[in-house]
């Protein structure tokens, strides 16, 4: 893209301070790029929240004229601004709202409201702008890498009196993922910021950055899908959500950092403090992360749509239980029906069943009974969500399977007979479906099944797997919890380990207690 040189040399260093995830305001005067160069520069104030960007202004920058019905649509690719700060902002795939007009002695003016999901701070862009690469935030990653950035070294006296303790915060290298087939390059790092007089007060806080570089120039909206993938894979081994909450990005022959806000679907982000409520860190997957992220963007494609279902499912809290038990049901069946064939047989062998049983529709039917009925004979070779849900099991080694659906390691039949009751709420089919204590169960059972399916494919060792299912994470520790009270209920006297042992520390003692 050509670019005046005046804009080149204003555009300086940008540091990344905004995030999506915050509310920021920008003041300034705004137009269209086919008034570059002329006055044609309304006053007003971008708003960014979350969820999107609201660009109030004291005039329309497209005004209404003529015969007004209420129903116009006014769309603007690129709104350009300059803000009081003297920053440059770009607000992308912007649409009005509405207009109002206000009338008095200075006659009629028109006001106009935009919102847009996307925003450039750093330069004047448009939707036809190419970038080189990407980079973005990711509260948690710092400590998923499991890369120390930060050292702690105490020396001590001889006679074991601590002297000293040493802190070393270094720069750690980039980690570079390369793949070859998308032409894409992944760069995992971790920076370290310091605040304080660093004489009587210093504080470090790190972060983790991903670096999206692509070996062609792309649009920002395509770097925002690369980065997408990685932090679906993130998610699901991390056990938390893993969203980005900072982007910068860089034009491609221009070496110039600027922000860029995105509204995304979910803003959630990992709150994990510390290492052990993790699911799976990175030194826990016994194979080089690289290798599985390569092998996950090679085959994205494949489970591209079920992914983000899953990831949704297992993202959502206080869904009420019934929602719950049916969207994890469907993204189970969306994972089968997109990694594994389901039909009876071939579709030319059961071309001529579908062709006699739709003959043998009777002449009496109406047609749009009849069209009903060749809708059933249509499907009628793809194989049951049983069916589907026993292969999704077989795929995992059976001490995996035991330990995520219990007992022999096998689907229980109640799992299907409480998906097709409340899909179809028919009375007959109500026997030997779940209460609501066994729904709750199943569905917990069935998140882990799906995060081990979708590591599994990413390459991601089932030894690894299983050992995640018994370390102290919340969701491994209740697994083991419903695995126990399982076993204590079929077999009330099978031994089995507990938990803890709580003992009381000396006879009368006032309620001293410890946990062994």
């Amino acid at each position: 893209m050509n670019r005046p040189s005046w804009m080149v040399e204003k555009l300086g260093e940008a540091v990344t301070k905004h995030s999506i995830s915050a509310h920021a305001t920008f003041v300034g005067e705004w137009f269209l790029p086919s008034e570059e160069g002329s006055e044609q520069r309304i006053a007003g104030t971008l708003t960014w929240s979350s969820e999107h960007a609201s660009l109030e202004l004291h005039k329309s920058l497209v005004p209404l004229q003529g015969a007004v019905y209420g129903d116009e649509i006014q769309t603007y690719p690129v709104i350009h601004g300059t803000t009081i700060e003297s920053q440059y902002i770009t607000v992308l795939n912007a649409l009005r709202t509405n207009n109002n007009f206000s009338f008095g002695p200075a006659g009629v003016n028109q006001s106009e409201r935009v919102i847009s999901s996307w925003v450039v701070i750093g330069a004047h862009v448009t939707e036809q702008t190419l970038y080189g690469e990407v980079r973005v935030r990711i509260p948690g990653l710092q400590m998923w890498l499991s890369r120390p950035s930060i050292k702690q070294t105490v020396l001590t006296s001889e006679h074991g009196n601590a002297l000293t303790i040493l802190y070393e915060i270094g720069p750690l290298p980039e980690e570079l993922c390369e793949i070859p087939s998308q032409r894409v390059t992944l760069g995992w790092g971790i920076e370290t910021n310091h605040s304080g007089d660093q004489s009587t007060d210093i504080s470090v806080r790190s972060s983790g950055w991903l670096r999206v570089k692509s070996s062609e120039p792309k649009p920002l909206e395509w770097f925002i899908n690369q980065v997408g993938k990685a932090t679906t894979l993130l998610s699901l081994l991390a056990g938390s959500p893993m969203s980005l909450d900072a982007i910068s990005a860089k034009i491609v022959d221009y070496d110039v950092n600027l922000e860029v806000l995105v509204a995304l679907r979910a803003d959630q982000h990992c709150e994990c403090k510390s290492l052990h409520e993790f699911y799976m860190l990175r030194s826990g997957l016994g194979v080089d992360f690289r290798d599985v992220f390569a092998r996950w963007f090679e085959n994205y494609e494949t489970v591209g749509m079920p992914s983000q279902l899953a990831l949704s499912v297992l993202s959502s809290e206080k869904l009420w239980l019934h929602v719950e038990f049916l969207s994890l049901m469907q993204a189970l069946e969306g994972f089968h029906r997109a990694t594994m064939p389901g039909l009876y047989t071939t579709e030319v062998e059961y071309e001529p069943v579908r062709h006699a049983l739709s003959n043998a529709i009777p002449s009496s039917v109406k047609p749009d009974h009849k069209d009903a009925l060749k809708s059933r004979i249509k499907y009628g070779n793809e194989i049951s969500l049983r069916k589907r849900l026993d292969a999704l099991a077989d795929r995992l080694a059976l001490p995996l399977r035991k330990m995520i659906l219990g007992g022999d390691g096998n689907v229980p039949r109640s799992w299907v007979a409480t998906r097709n009751y409340y899909t179809h709420w028919d009375d007959a089919s109500r026997e030997g479906t779940l209460d609501g204590p066994g729904m709750h169960r199943a569905s917990f059972r069935m998140r882990h099944l799906i995060r081990a399916l979708y590591l599994d494919f990413a390459g991601v060792p089932q030894e690894a797997i299983l050992r995640s299912l018994v370390n102290t994470c919340r969701e491994s520790q209740y697994l083991i919890q419903l695995n126990n009270a399982e076993v204590r209920r079929n077999h009330p006297g099978a031994q089995v380990t507990p938990l803890m042992q709580i003992g009381v520390d000396g006879a009368g003692s006032s309620g001293g207690q410890e946990a062994e």
